[in-house]
């Protein structure tokens, strides 16, 4: 065997090169490499066992068939699941068997309520022989919390670094991750979240279980209000880069003036969601984010021309306007309506001029209850701040209504203007817009890096059709481009179907000239 084959760090980069995906077919593969020699065993099941997906039943398996015995039992799905149960208490030969799979885990997620072994061989395993935890090694754990697998939480992980769980069911999660944190104190990211099909009351939650973790690098607990005493706590906490919550619209009355201002000295990311907009700019005037890189806001309700005021000069009181890079803030959609209704506000240049104070962002998203107004001076006044701009959505769910939006021309000065620029969500002003128009390569202009551009809600007329399909056509940069539209399920006004043929004409013309 050549001498660079004995060398465990190569053999490693090799064979998982031969399983990037954990299929089955790679899997066996790297198997067999594991039985064929001493050498090559090592690194393979260190390949092997890395990630570990599904449930827990392949450590029972390892073990001889003597010491278990399956079961199959009914679920959701259309086949039986089996299940493993120890009969006996293991020898210490098959505990350090079990132990020479389970320490080269880093990774565990189980994706569905299924466990794979029964609730008494799960004891079990909590208590082995030498009193060294079974998963000594591993750092992440992803895992649906329901009432069966929420008896994960009690496996003792010195090691975990990061957790990971959408809730089913939210019943003694407080408790559970309580008593976890005294067994796992070495966490450093925590996401927890709904599962995406499931109603759960986060309100009950009580937060104060995030305070018995003591090196918390990311907390991302979207819909869960934070108290003021967590609250507190977090700011408190120097490792802290990302933050996540639901904000409750009295919290900011709760914190003591002693407390104000709360101090994120190290956070890069702010994310919240709150009814209203006002709370959210209250906060921000009472805490200071002097790195803060990201900030992601959510509100529920329309906020007024006050509210959105008030909203970014808290922003500037909070953060460095010279560091942030990212501003969002999104209103959740309502299905059924499409457009605000008439006597909602109209968003324009005046109300925008405020984000020209962060001289350095890289991204803009603002998706709200209102009509739009920008034409292309506004946009290219509103954008030359920015020369390191790469993307630009404004009301790419909510639209704009409106007849007008940047010009053909105006996005050509746009993209020169912000070169870097890889998404765009603007409406194009077609009207009048006939003449096939030279392909900006041709022009010298190119943007590599552009991949996404939503048009919207924007209005387009059959003679218009030819030269916008041609001046898209020659923005795409490569297969990846993508060119979106509304459809006209979201255009409620007259001629909504035409609308969409046309721009689907201009789809087809764009894929073609690409390809």
């Amino acid at each position: 065997m050549h001498r660079a084959l004995q060398i465990q760090e190569i053999l490693s980069i090799i064979f998982g090169h031969l399983c990037p995906s954990r299929v089955r077919e790679d899997a066996r593969d790297l198997a067999a490499l594991a039985r064929t020699c001493c050498a090559f065993k090592g690194p393979a099941l260190d390949v092997l066992w890395t990630e570990f997906y599904c449930d827990l039943s392949a450590l029972a398996r390892c073990l001889p068939e003597a010491c278990h015995r399956s079961y199959s039992r009914p679920s959701v799905f259309y086949y039986a699941i089996k299940s493993y149960n120890f009969y006996r208490s293991l020898t210490q030969n098959e505990w350090d068997i079990l132990r020479s799979y389970t320490r080269r885990i880093r990774s565990l997620i189980i994706e569905d309520d299924i466990l794979g072994i029964g609730w008494d061989s799960l004891i079990s395993l909590l208590k082995p022989p030498t009193g060294e935890p079974l998963f000594s090694n591993l750092r992440r754990l992803h895992f649906q919390y329901t009432t069966v697998t929420r008896r994960l939480l009690l496996l003792p992980l010195p090691s975990l670094e990061s957790l990971s769980i959408q809730l089913n069911d939210q019943r003694s999660v407080e408790g559970s991750l309580k008593s976890f944190a005294e067994i796992s104190p070495s966490l450093r990211e925590l996401n927890i979240r709904p599962r995406y099909y499931r109603k759960i009351d986060m309100d009950r939650i009580d937060p104060t279980f995030i305070c018995h973790w003591r090196n918390l690098h990311s907390v991302l607990c979207f819909q869960i209000p934070l108290d003021v005493l967590t609250l507190v706590y977090l700011s408190r906490m120097p490792a802290l880069t990302s933050l996540g919550f639901r904000l409750r619209s009295n919290l900011p009355d709760e914190i003591s003036p002693s407390d104000s201002p709360l101090i994120f000295s190290n956070l890069k990311r702010l994310v919240s969601s709150s009814e209203l907009l006002d709370p959210i700019s209250q906060l921000l005037s009472q805490i200071r984010l002097p790195v803060v890189m990201e900030v992601s806001l959510s509100v529920e309700s329309r906020p007024s021309r006050q509210d959105l005021s008030s909203f970014l000069t808290g922003v500037q009181t909070s953060g460095n306007l010279h560091i942030i890079q990212a501003l969002s803030l999104d209103q959740p959609h309502h299905f059924d309506r499409t457009y605000p209704p008439a006597d909602k506000p109209v968003l324009g240049l005046e109300d925008l001029q405020p984000f020209m104070t962060f001289s350095n962002l890289r991204c803009i998203c603002l998706d709200i209850e209102w009509k739009v107004d920008l034409a292309d001076s506004e946009l290219l006044t509103l954008v030359s701040t920015w020369p390191h701009l790469e993307a630009l959505l404004i009301n790419a769910v909510w639209g704009w209504n409106t007849q007008g939006g940047i010009t053909p021309n105006g996005l050509l000065q746009l993209l020169q203007t912000c070169p870097s620029l890889t998404a765009i969500a603007l409406v194009v002003d077609t009207r009048g817009y006939t003449d096939i128009p030279p392909l900006p390569a041709n022009l010298g202009l190119t943007w590599p890096r552009l991949s996404d551009i939503d048009v919207l809600d924007s209005f387009i007329e059959e003679k218009s059709v030819p030269a916008i399909a041609a001046f898209f056509a020659g923005l795409a940069p490569s297969s990846k481009f993508r060119f979106r539209y509304w459809d006209s399920g979201r255009m409620p006004r007259m001629n909504q179907d035409i609308y969409k043929y046309h721009w689907t004409y201009v789809f087809e013309q764009i894929k073609v000239a690409i390809h």
